[in-house]
């Protein structure tokens, strides 16, 4: 078994689109919506991203850029993953527009619903936020992480997840990187995880 970390803005098209603007607070939504591992109820289809600058107009990445660093999937990939069998990803539909507010259609959130208990922290390599932190609803929380150990036994039967000790980033089996690297997929290139 293998498991990949995406690095999202990688692998990409030679001038690629990046939505810098998002209306999500105008339909009451944020972006921690998407890091609480539960299905959005009564999403909104008419949430905008947009590349506001002409400099920023170019071809869409199947995994779009965009400033919030959430996963937007293009059509094509929304297909291939469910061809696949890829499961715990709600798509919420948006409209992506570029600077001179032209649709480019078939682009959806992928809202991550599977969220596990996977990460070791014997053999990771992380800081913690202080117990004096500022911000009491981080304290002792991880901070950040240089490197990640995941437990294998933890991710069998899925294929894409979060975790719940550390909800920033998410992690892929092999079979989505050689769905996505098959299909020549931009957006994202992977870099193996340790897996204990």
């Amino acid at each position: 078994m293998k498991w990949y970390q995406p690095i999202e803005c990688d692998n990409t098209a030679k001038n690629p689109l990046v939505c810098d603007y998002d209306d999500l607070e105008k339909y009451g939504y944020s972006e921690n919506d998407f890091k609480k591992g539960s299905p959005i109820k009564d999403w909104n289809g008419n949430v905008v991203f947009q590349a506001k600058k002409k400099e920023l107009d170019g071809k869409p990445d199947d995994a779009l850029q965009n400033h919030l660093m959430l996963p937007i999937y293009s059509s094509n990939l929304i297909s291939a993953l469910k061809e696949n069998n890829i499961n715990g990803i709600q798509y919420l539909p948006i409209k992506v527009l570029k600077s001179n507010a032209h649709c480019i259609n078939g682009f959806c959130i992928a809202n991550f619903t599977n969220f596990i208990e996977a990460f070791d922290e014997e053999k990771a390599d992380f800081d913690r936020f202080s117990l004096d932190f500022p911000n009491p609803n981080v304290r002792g929380k991880i901070a950040g992480v240089k490197r990640f150990v995941l437990k294998e036994k933890k991710l069998i039967g899925y294929d894409i997840i979060r975790l719940k000790e550390y909800k920033q980033g998410f992690f892929v089996s092999k079979k989505f990187k050689d769905i996505f690297e098959g299909n020549l997929f931009t957006g994202y290139s992977f870099i193996e995880v340790e897996l204990i």
